[in-house]
């Protein structure tokens, strides 16, 4: 009886009805600091209900003026353009559940953080001096500070401001940063210097010089001319080698899109002083290819774009172990999170890093000598480096890596996507049987993810293909499109051992390439007998309208409409269409019925009838001002010898042909001052901008020589 009353009493319980969970939500972070121009991630966790679904938004103070930013569907919350009155804001979320729950956190509005641009002039001797300091991210209050010092700065708008100092300090360089003020003081961490007192005596001609700028750098300007004639083209090298890094925005400085990160391409390839480091980052950048295509944001892009910048001058073993780790690069193509082969589920490892790391980025299909030409069998056939079974085990090697474990989180089987780090194994999903590499060499079974790569980078680095393959890349990329096989040769066996038995040593590499003598050979300018100058390479778009811009001493700075110039010229920076970059580094102009020669001219590929009227366009949109407020031309050197024409294209000789224009150049440069009649200055003007325009868009321009 005891026992049925028992029973009875439970399953009266049972038939309680449950009390409901009361629906709630929580933000995070519940108070957050975000500077204008930068965004901060919230996240909402909803318990008591099935339906997690919320709603976002956000609202100043009542009473407050302005616009309290927005926030998407994902809780990511972008500050408005321009502070509001107030600059506290309040977001909130909302369940979509029944009962409606909500949370809210509170966001103090800081003043943007300014970047430098570029300044002008760009070196000052005597005071009493103006500045003007071109960027983004200005306000009101805002104060210039060189060499540290603050300077009377007068606010122009948000990418401009000017300032004035009578002392000067001391040199031979100072540091020019903006600090904007409270809220949220913060100072520009951009690194732009003006020069402190003149240059040397020269010591090597303009022509030389010059002529060195345009392989070491995105064209001569003034400033770098002098520079480099007072100290020479190998001091100038080594003093590269250590300049400062001009830096991308940080991602979290910078909206999701790429357009900011591409306009600092231009200001960075416009005023940056470490100028022979952005010009190998950038072609770097062609060899181990991403693409804005896929990946699409700056969070992704960005620190892809670090690694090759810190890694330019490095060596070429740490850039590949850096670049395969990149979760960029395991993104685009598809190393991260690529598992071990699965016989049940009828899976296999990834191959598609594999196969591109050993055909684009090392050693190439063919075997190669060291000077670049290609190896025969017995048949005369070309002999392959490697064929789909290297393939299918090399994809081994890459198999359970992914995202780097944010902070605080636990390593996951497949990690949420981060862009920051290497990636890192997950060693249950590495595939641990035996692989058989290049040259037959075998790694036993057993071994751990970080081993096997470790080994595998090893052995394609050890590859004699390696050192031709890149030497010629680099080549192509800095001095000529079609090196000689003794060119190669020469800069490979550097390449192999830089003198103190180092292999790989990239800034030993760059300083062969611009010192060997196939590089110097013209700076006096082109042989007068046969063979005919087949030397030099097409201005890929990347590289002719930085080139035009510093010859024309212009200033740009991150408002710059630059990339969609260079887009209408065929190349889209940072978005190349394919692994294969924006050009075939074997691309052959066809042979003309002349020489008969078939060249080498990768950039060549771009090119076509439309491609050369768009050329003709970007050169009127540049000389004629049509580049919008980011980029500011000023023609006063030029139209002030506008009234006289060969004093002009005296100038622009000196300025974009290394002072060795030809006959043909200046005839036709004279042809077009002296169709324009009249002494005024509106008439100089016009002349010195018909001249501009005719050098620029000429062929022996388009061509770097």
């Amino acid at each position: 009886m005891g026992i049925r009353i028992v029973q009875f009493a439970l399953s009266g319980l049972l038939m309680l009805p449950l009390a409901s969970a009361q629906t709630a939500v929580t933000i995070v972070p519940v108070k957050a600091e975000v500077h204008l121009g930068t965004f901060v991630q919230f996240a909402a966790h909803v318990t008591g209900s099935t339906n997690t679904t919320v709603a976002w938004s956000v609202a100043l103070p009542v009473g407050a003026t302005g616009s309290p930013g927005t926030i998407s569907f994902g809780g990511l919350y972008t500050p408005p353009g321009a502070m509001p009155s107030v600059n506290t804001v309040t977001v909130t979320v909302t369940t979509l559940a029944t009962p409606v729950a909500s949370a809210s956190a509170q966001v103090t509005l800081d003043n943007p953080i300014p970047a430098v641009a570029s300044t002008s002039p760009s070196s000052i001797q005597t005071g009493p001096y103006t500045l003007t300091i071109n960027g983004s991210g200005f306000v009101p209050g805002a104060q210039v500070l060189l060499g540290g010092a603050g300077l009377a700065t007068t606010y122009v708008s948000p990418t401009r401001l000017t300032a004035t100092g009578s002392k000067l300090p001391t040199g031979p360089r100072a540091a020019v940063a903006v600090s904007n003020p409270a809220p949220g003081p913060s100072t520009s961490t951009d690194v732009v210097t003006v020069l402190i007192g003149s240059e040397g005596p020269p010591i090597i001609s303009t022509s030389v010089a010059s002529r060195f700028l345009d392989q070491a750098a995105f064209g001569p300007d003034v400033d770098s001319l002098a520079h480099v004639r007072s100290i020479g083209l190998q001091p100038y090298i080594t003093e590269q080698l250590t300049l400062p890094i001009s830096p991308y925005p940080t991602p979290g400085q910078t909206a999701h899109a790429l357009g900011q990160v591409q306009a600092r391409f231009f200001t960075n390839a416009v005023h940056g002083r470490d100028q022979l480091r952005q010009r190998v980052a950038f072609a770097l950048s062609e060899i181990f290819v991403v693409s804005g295509i896929t990946e699409t944001t700056s969070a992704q892009i960005l620190p892809y774009l670090e690694i090759l910048q810190n890694d330019a001058f490095g060596n070429f073993r740490k850039l590949m172990e850096d670049v395969t780790l990149s979760p960029t690069m395991g993104e685009y193509l598809n190393m991260v999170n690529n598992n071990k082969a699965n016989p049940v589920a009828g899976t296999s490892a990834n191959e598609n890093y594999a196969r591109e790391l050993m055909q684009l980025f090392t050693i190439g299909l063919d075997e190669l000598n060291q000077n670049g030409t290609p190896q025969y069998d017995a048949n005369h056939n070309l002999i392959p480096t490697y064929n789909q079974t290297t393939i299918q085990n090399f994809a081994k090697i890459y198999t359970g890596w992914t995202y780097p474990t944010k902070p605080g989180a636990v390593l996951q089987e497949h990690n949420p996507a981060d862009y920051v780090g290497p990636m890192v194994p997950y060693e249950a999903n590495h595939d641990t049987t035996s692989k058989t590499l290049l040259n037959g060499l075998v790694l036993p079974a057993g071994q751990t993810a970080a081993l096997d790569l470790k080994d595998a980078l090893d052995n394609i680095f050890s590859h004699p293909n390696v050192a031709p393959f890149i030497a010629q890349q680099l080549i192509q990329h800095l001095v000529t499109s079609d090196p000689s096989p003794a060119y190669v040769g020469r800069v490979a066996a550097v390449f192999s051992n830089n003198g103190n038995g180092v292999r790989g040593d990239l800034a030993a590499v760059v300083r062969a390439i611009l010192t060997d003598t196939e590089a110097r050979a013209e700076d006096h300018g082109p042989p007068v007998t046969p063979p005919p100058d087949t030397s030099g390479h097409l201005r890929e778009p990347a590289f002719v309208i930085p080139s035009i811009l510093r010859g024309l001493g212009a200033t740009v700075n991150d408002t710059n409409g630059l990339t969609g110039l260079a887009a209408g010229l065929g190349q889209t920076i940072f978005y190349p269409p394919s692994v294969f970059s924006y050009f075939d580094p074997g691309y052959p102009i066809p042979p003309d019925f002349t020489s008969k020669l078939a060249l080498l001219g990768p950039e060549f590929q771009l090119h076509s009838p439309s491609a050369a009227v768009a050329r003709y366009n970007a050169v009127n949109s540049i000389v004629y001002g049509n580049l919008g407020a980011g980029t500011t031309i000023d023609f006063t050197p030029f139209s002030s010898l506008g009234n006289n024409p060969q004093g002009l294209a005296d100038l622009i000789n000196s300025r974009f042909f290394h002072g060795l224009m030809p006959t043909t150049v200046n005839t036709e440069l004279l042809r077009a001052m002296n169709a324009i009649t009249g002494t005024t200055a509106a008439a100089a003007m016009a002349r010195a901008q018909a001249a501009i325009y005719v050098a620029v868009t000429s062929s022996y321009y388009t061509v770097e020589h």
